[in-house]
Order: structure tokens, then sequence, then C-alpha cells
């Protein structure tokens, strides 16, 4: 039994017990590398990783240096200055009402035929569309006739002008003749005023109304078909040149005193911030709405190359000639909103800031003035901004 228990020692180790060593060493290595994880993070080992982020501390927010290199936190001091304020607010781009036409007739009719069509250039005087009208051609009916009755009163004149010369006839006879063609003639006159006003005209086929476009431009709406019944409130089409535009601005009343007429202004389509299209105020409106507490600002822009479309939004920033007089301003990187309100983070220490509701006055396009909350001097953030206020709202 010795010399069994003597061969089992020598014999080497089996598969199964070199398995189950090299499973047993991976679980020791594992666990010395989760105790030497934790106490580098200062934790015990089944507690949770201590984050570092900020944290709330009365009216402070309080981090750590690391968080603030992390986050690139920097400050500027609040510093006297004058500016020309910029005022950024949204609007609408409409025709130049001097450069846009309404086309319809002052009649009933039924459209023959159409000339120009959604997109053509026109010029003026160029012919639209076509009209058939009873009305018209009734006019220009009465128009021909009052001719045919004042040419024979005419001749009628002359013939008993020159008989009471000759005491053919009666001087009476002479006179009657006389206002029988006046009173044709007057005929004539109004037969042509009906045929004028009804926006026909003396020449061409009898009972067709020609629709011209009276301004140079593009037809930009089409309205009707052909065969199609139309009153004299129907709008056929609508003409307009669009080389200059007018954009209406909706300004609130507490910066209107910094505008005036004649201030730049650079407009950008909601769709499109890179375009950019300058204009110039041209009329800042003098009521204010109940509703909105703002007023209409009107910008004429030069549209050359038809960048802009009426009816299309726009962003505009106003950049006034006038400076402001020197006042407390910091830069627009400060400035976030919290519940709605422009908030600064100011700084307590180098390892603390105050969450501050502060009232702006005008900014222009680096700096805003602070009317009140923030004093000379005081520090504010500037960079790292969005991570304190992630803070407020974690």
């Amino acid at each position: 039994m010795n010399k069994d228990i003597s061969a089992a020692a020598t014999k080497p180790p089996s598969k199964r017990f070199k398995w189950r060593y090299a499973v047993m060493l991976v679980v020791v290595c594992a666990a010395v590398g989760l105790g030497l994880a934790y106490r580098k993070s200062g934790s015990h080992p089944g507690e949770a990783p201590v984050r570092d982020v900020p944290r709330l501390d009365g009216k402070w927010i309080r981090y750590s240096p690391e968080f603030a290199t992390r986050s690139k936190i920097a400050f500027a001091e609040c510093q006297t200055g004058a500016l020309s304020p910029v005022t950024v607010v949204t609007g609408t781009v409409t025709f130049d009402p001097q450069l846009v036409a309404a086309i319809g007739a002052r009649i009933p009719g039924r459209v023959k035929r159409i000339e120009k069509f959604q997109g053509d250039l026109v010029k003026a005087g160029d012919v639209l569309l076509e009209l058939e009208s009873a009305e018209l051609g009734e006019a220009q009916a009465a128009l021909l006739s009052a001719r045919a009755h004042a040419d024979a009163a005419g001749v009628n004149e002359k013939r008993e002008t020159q008989l009471a010369a000759q005491h053919v006839s009666s001087l009476r006879d002479a006179e009657l003749a006389r206002a029988t063609a006046a009173a044709a003639k007057a005929d004539v006159v109004a037969a042509t005023q009906r045929v004028r006003a009804i926006g026909g005209t003396q020449s061409g086929e009898i009972g067709i109304l020609t629709l011209t476009s009276p301004i140079d431009g593009k037809v930009v709406e089409l309205n009707v078909s052909r065969g199609q019944s139309v009153e004299p409130t129907h709008t056929a089409m609508r003409v307009a040149n669009l080389k200059r535009l007018w954009v209406d601005l909706s300004v609130f009343e507490r910066e209107l005193g910094h505008l005036h007429n004649g201030d730049a202004v650079e407009l950008s389509p909601q769709t499109n911030a890179s375009m950019v299209v300058t204009g110039k105020i041209a009329h800042i409106g003098d009521i204010i709405d109940l509703d909105t507490r703002s007023a209409q600002v009107r910008v004429v822009v030069e549209n050359t190359d038809e960048s802009l479309r009426p009816g299309q939004s726009v962003t505009a920033k106003i950049h006034t000639a006038h400076t402001t007089s020197p006042a407390p301003m910091i830069p627009l990187e400060a400035i976030t909103s919290v519940d709605g309100k422009p908030t600064v983070f100011v700084a307590h220490d180098e390892t603390a800031v105050e969450p501050r509701i502060v009232t702006l006055g005008p900014r222009d396009a680096t700096h805003a003035l602070v009317v009140s909350g923030l004093q000379l001097g005081e520090r504010v953030a500037v960079n790292g901004v969005f991570a304190l206020k992630a803070e407020m709202f974690r």
C-alpha cells in the first residue's frame, strides 16, 4: 500500500486539477483588481463609485477643481462699456405694394384664352388672357350705333345749315339739326366711356375683353382655367416684380426706442441661416398691438437675385446706428435661460458659483448691457455654462 501512495505522489497532476487551479487564479486576480479600483476611487467594495459632478450647497453650486478643468470653466468680469444694439426678431416677406398687381375683370365673362401662365415673365401691356363678355359686346354695339347716329346727324346738320343760308329752309330747321348732332356726339362720348369703364376697347373683336399686365414682372398666381366663368370679384392672375420686397417685423415695445429709420438689417431665411440679405428700416409702426405688445417695422429689401420669396419666414438682425451710454455689460456667452429668465453664474470662489437672475438691456453681436442683478467687477462664467446649468436640472 505504501508503494501505491508513493506512486500516486510522484504521478503528474491530472488535466481536471490544472483547470480548477487556473479558474481559482483568475478569480483571485479579479478580486485584487476590484479592490485596487475601489481604493483608488475612494469607495469600498459594495458601494457605488463617487461621481465627480457639481452639487448644490444652499445658493451655491460647488464643484471640484478636476471638474472645472474637465468642463473648461472660465470667467470674465462685468465691465463698463457702450455698444451699438443689435435686435434679433422674426418677420415675414411680403410684396412691395407698388410692384404687385391683381388682374381681374370688371364684368362677368368666360375665359376664352390664357396667354401667360404662372412663372412667365411679362412686360407692361402684354396680353395675359381673353374673356368672352356679353355685356362688353352690348356696350361696344351701342358705341357703334351711337357713332352711326352721330355721323348721320353731322351730315344732316351740314345740309340744313347750307339750306338755311340759301333761304331754302328755315333757320329753325338748321338749329334743330345742330342740336340733334350735338346730342348724337354726346351719345358717342357716353358709349365710349361705358366701354372704357368695363375694361374694353373701341377696336378689336366685339365681345372679347382683353386683360393686360399694368407692370413689368412675373406671373406669380393663376386662378382661372380655360372655359371658366369669372365674376368681377375674382382675381384671375397676380403679377409681381420680385426685385424689391418688403419684410414685416414684429418688434417688442421695449426695443422700439433703439430703432430708427435707415438702420441696417441683416435677413436670413429660417431654413437657411447661412444666407444673408441686407436691407434698411423704412417705417416704424405707430401703434402697439395690445395682445403682443409689439409694433410692425417695415424693411425694404433689394431682391435682385430673387433669393427671398413672399410669404417666407426670416430672422432679422437690426443694427442700430446709435451707440448706448456707458453701462455694465457682459459677454453673451455668459447668459443662459433658466425657467425663461436670463441667468448668469457669478463666481463665489475658485470652486463655487451662484446662479443669479439678471435684467438685460440692449445687446450687440458679442455683449449685452446689464440693467440690474450684477455689479461691476463681479465675475461671471463664460465657458462651461452648460455644464453648470445641467446641475440645476439634474
